[in-house]
């Protein structure tokens, strides 16, 4: 579990996710489960580092969900654009929190790219 607390994105696997608060594995972490643990999934995320954006389910699942709002042509029913509603978020930029999970993922693929013939580089301090 304390693996898991420490890079939160090996809790979610191709066919489980695991609850970082009991250790339970799902193949979706529900807001009735999250409720159970007087939680929501956006405190859950926040609390663990995700990215707001992340389905809190497993890759299949979230690859059948992706399949089928494609097929069904969900994103061109989709009318709203936040940014042109909401001229306050235009000028905010690109400022917002690095989550635990995307400072991680950026230092792996700086770590891919200092490898060079099959020999890593020292990371820089």
């Amino acid at each position: 579990m304390a693996r898991l607390l420490a890079d939160p994105r090996l809790a979610v696997t191709d066919t489980t996710i695991v609850c970082l608060i009991c250790g339970g594995a799902f193949r979706q972490l529900t807001n009735t489960h999250l409720r159970a643990h007087a939680t929501t999934a956006a405190a859950y995320k926040l609390r663990f580092g995700y990215n707001s954006g992340r389905p809190l389910m497993c890759e299949a699942l979230a690859r059948h969900y992706a399949e089928r709002a494609v097929r069904v042509g969900l994103a061109a029913r989709i009318a709203r654009r936040l940014i042109v509603i909401d001229p306050a978020l235009r000028r905010l930029g690109a400022r917002r929190p690095i989550t635990l999970e995307e400072s991680l993922n950026r230092r792996d693929a700086q770590r891919r790219g200092r490898r060079m013939g099959g020999v890593e580089l020292p990371a820089p301090d």
